[in-house]
């Protein structure tokens, strides 16, 4: 009976993710020139081999990050590697399918221990206007409650979704903070 419970459970919750709205097409990806005239792999950590890239967002003084489903907790914009695909346009892609920001990939930050390749990203959007916390686009619920907007100062490492991003985090938003001036 148990099981037949928890089947059922799953089966729910599969046909209700099943009903939910498609992404659009991803729009190309977007890397500014300077980033592109760098080798992006030559400065990651020979130590940590990269398994996927996001995006730090800057907005006014804090960064966006997405509220993921599974966790409760925050996380930045982004996600695994697919076979091709350079990391910027990952960290692009991976972006675009969780917020619905076509960014602009502007430099490489740092990679964290767990291997995502941080990069400081651009977004003409307006996003500083919206509130501190907004709805994720329709088809990224699957994955993400929200959208956030945080100080990372103001993060302790539970509030992450990988204890271990918050220095990462907050070494890419002073550098990024600092490029930008």
């Amino acid at each position: 009976m148990v099981i037949l419970f928890r089947l059922s459970a799953i089966f729910a919750v599969l046909t209700l993710f099943a009903c939910s709205q498609s992404a659009p097409s991803t729009p190309m990806c977007r890397v500014s020139d300077a980033l592109l005239s760098k080798n992006v792999n030559g400065q990651i950590n020979a130590k940590i081999s990269p398994v996927g890239a996001a995006c730090l967002i800057k907005t006014n003084e804090r960064v966006l990050l997405i509220k993921h489903r599974l966790s409760g907790k925050l996380d930045f914009p982004g996600g695994g590697l697919v076979e091709g695909e350079s990391l910027a346009c990952t960290a692009h892609r991976e972006t675009w399918e969780e917020t619905g920001f076509n960014v602009e990939v502007k430099e490489y930050l740092s990679t964290t221990v767990n291997g995502l390749v941080i990069f400081g990203c651009h977004t003409d959007a307006g996003i500083e206007k919206l509130p501190n916390t907004f709805e994720a686009p329709s088809w990224a619920k699957i994955e993400v409650v929200s959208l956030v907007k945080v100080d990372p100062f103001l993060l302790d490492h539970d509030a992450l979704r990988y204890a271990d991003d918050l220095i990462p985090l907050r070494d890419g938003y002073t550098q990024f903070v600092i490029k930008q001036h």
